[in-house]
């Protein structure tokens, strides 16, 4: 029995010596406190800051940052920050990233709390913002005068004043955020052109808010449970296939001009305490929309003309408090036969009729992010995981329509964890099909303790190979998600004679794994 013993222990730990070929064991982190410069020229600033570069496009951060000021300030253009989870930690001053005239610079992957501002941007463009997250502080992301702006897959929550603050900015989207438990969710300040597309908002004071702006599109949210749901001041806005419930206001337009312009369809107004209020505001076009269960459907503190339908046979909106017929048919509802449509209009008051009140709620598409299906090949196909190599080299194809160019590869990750690098990065056509793709590549050593950290081991160790499935995710320049899966087989060199003792020992239970 000793003996069996003794033998056991020896061939774990030889089996467990192959196994620490692969495995990387990172250190506990610890806190360094002071503020880190990116100065223009590539340098860190002060060099003992724990942050890292090969090549003074891509900085990594290697351990936590607290300060009294200001965080990290960027002076440098066309680089890459990559916070790799750590901290970067305030005292309620200063901005955790201060970013002022800079451009093409990406923050990634990094945690910011406790500052003024958590990411500050002025002056700033081509700026890429990419699952950071960003909590605790006065306000979250705050961009002045700055354009072309990407706001992509970020949690920013429990901000006391603002989650997301746009001042006179323009180009920007702000795609798939969670935003929750701030001040208030988005505000923009006269700015425009932009897109805020698939974010969840959720128990905020303001929901999403555009004042003075114009220009803006606000597509597939989730809003609910703030005060005001959506709420403009601003013309020629387009608001559609949002969910906005259980709000104080659900929509709100006080845009104090002439003619706003606004074109307000397919959402969902559902269990809010006011479902439309309009102050001050005529010639917005409204229709298609469902209308459920508000405590009050629309209210107006000064009565001003818009327009509720989109004319016969589109129809106007659903409202569930509405009690017409539907027998007649036809432009004036007056010919024999149901179309879906009330044959009397649901009047709100003598300046605003919807004269085609739909019968049933009209069918909006639920608000899901698009995704775009990319073709992705991994080299090598089999992966051995005791031979050397530095790369794991991936191939990025989008479909017809779509621009190659248009990636945003500092956004890329595989399977959410691994970031590809930035060099070398090229296009060309691997596989000759006549559509051009991205080379991207990681590192190996992380991709193969990645593996090893999310497979059955034993598995892997009784039969020598395995398939693993692999996912590269990453947005567009205009925050549009893509993804592709792809397959590589993993194999475990084992001398056969070795296999067969870990089976025995393992029928005979002398150590498990």
């Amino acid at each position: 029995m000793y003996k069996k013993t003794v033998s056991g222990i020896m061939l774990t730990l030889l089996l467990f010596g192959i196994f620490s070929l692969a495995i990387n064991v990172k250190p506990a982190k610890s806190t360094w406190t002071g503020t880190v410069y990116i100065r223009a020229d590539g340098s860190i600033d002060p060099p003992d800051a724990p942050i890292m570069t090969y090549d003074n496009v891509t900085y990594t951060l290697t351990d936590n940052i607290t300060s009294d000021a200001d965080g990290i300030v960027v002076e440098r253009n066309n680089i890459v920050i990559d916070g790799e989870e750590h901290i970067v930690s305030g005292s309620n001053i200063g901005a955790g990233l201060k970013l002022i005239n800079v451009n093409n610079v990406t923050i990634k992957n990094t945690n910011i709390e406790n500052f003024g501002n958590g990411i500050y941007l002025n002056g700033s463009s081509n700026i890429y913002l990419v699952r950071n997250n960003v909590v605790n502080n006065p306000h979250g992301i705050v961009p002045w005068y700055s354009s072309n702006i990407s706001i992509v897959g970020n949690n920013i929550t429990a901000n006391s004043g603002h989650g997301i603050v746009l001042t006179y900015s323009s180009n920007y989207d702000i795609t798939a955020n969670d935003i929750a438990n701030n001040g208030n969710g988005i505000r923009l300040i006269d700015s425009y052109n932009g897109n805020i597309v698939g974010n969840n908002v959720t128990n905020n004071g303001d929901g999403i808010s555009l004042e003075i702006s114009s220009n803006n599109r606000i597509l597939s949210n989730i809003v609910v449970n703030n005060r005001y749901g959506i709420g403009l001041t601003g013309s020629n806005n387009w608001i559609a296939g949002n969910i906005i419930t259980n709000n104080r206001y659900g929509i709100s337009i006080a845009t104090g001009v002439r003619f706003s312009n606004n074109t307000i369809s397919e959402n969902i107004v559902k269990a809010n305490n006011e479902g439309i209020y309009i102050l001050y505001s005529l010639s917005n076009k409204i229709y298609h929309n469902n209308f459920i269960d508000n405590s009050v459907q629309v209210r107006f503190s000064s009565s001003a003309l818009n327009i509720w339908d989109n004319g016969y046979p589109s129809g106007g909106n659903y409202w569930s408090d509405y009690n017409g017929t539907d027998l007649y048919s036809g432009v004036y509802q007056n010919e024999t036969g149901s179309d879906g449509i009330g044959d009397t209009p649901y009047v709100i008051d003598e300046n605003n009729i919807d004269h085609y009140p739909l019968m049933t709620p009209y069918a909006i598409t639920p608000p899901v992010p698009s995704v775009i299906n990319a073709t992705v090949d991994i080299n090598p196909k089999a992966l051995n995981l005791r031979s050397r190599g530095k790369w794991i080299t991936a191939y990025i194809e989008l479909p017809e329509g779509y621009n190659i160019q248009d990636i945003n590869a500092s956004t890329i990750m595989l399977n959410d964890t691994v970031s590809a690098e930035l060099k070398p990065i090229t296009i060309g056509d691997h596989d000759e099909d006549g559509t051009l793709d991205l080379m991207v590549k990681f590192d190996r050593a992380t991709v193969i303790s990645y593996i090893l950290a999310n497979v059955n081991k034993t598995e892997l160790f009784e039969e020598r190979f395995m398939r693993v499935a692999l996912t590269i995710t990453g947005y567009l320049k205009d925050g549009t998600l893509f993804q592709g899966t792809t397959t590589i087989r993993v194999l475990m060199p084992i001398p056969f004679f070795v296999s067969k003792i870990w089976r025995f020992c393992r029928t005979l239970q002398v150590f498990p794994i």
